[in-house]
């Protein structure tokens, strides 16, 4: 395997950990720590609720970093695309601006709209991945 390749392949792993780490930690907080913490006493449920924001900011923000870097990586290296490719890139892209956007308010403490928020960005998640696969059978033909 040559340089170029294994960068090719860092940068490709990078994204999809970055994206698991994201959507994932989204879907696990707004489908079990929330509905958890809703069986607690509204003080106890507040300050978990913000402990949680805070224990969960810094890897909003690594991941957000990977997918952005590792997306222009990606983008930038890729030949031949169409303008139906470019669409639905487009289409992503202001989706996973809606997922940053939500994904860092969430973060915020004393946020009463945290679960909204969520529930926006796993559907949102969902709807790029979808693209993402129909982007990759794109690019193979």
């Amino acid at each position: 395997m040559n340089a170029i390749n294994f960068v090719a392949l860092f940068f490709r792993a990078l994204h999809v950990l970055s994206a698991i780490t994201l959507l994932g930690g989204v879907i696990a907080w707004r489908f079990a720590a929330i509905p958890a913490e809703n069986a607690l006493a509204a003080d106890t449920r507040a300050k978990l609720g913000n402990a949680t924001a805070g224990a969960w900011r810094p890897w909003v923000l690594t991941a957000i970093t990977g997918l952005i870097v590792s997306g222009i990586y990606n983008f930038l290296h890729k030949t031949g695309l169409t303008s139906a490719y470019h669409a639905i890139f487009g289409i992503k892209i202001l989706l996973a601006l809606h997922v940053f956007a939500a994904v860092i308010l969430a973060a915020r403490p004393d946020n009463r709209r945290r679960s909204r928020q969520l529930t926006g960005v796993v559907v949102s998640g969902i709807i790029i991945v979808i693209l993402s696969a129909v982007l990759r059978g794109l690019t193979l033909r």
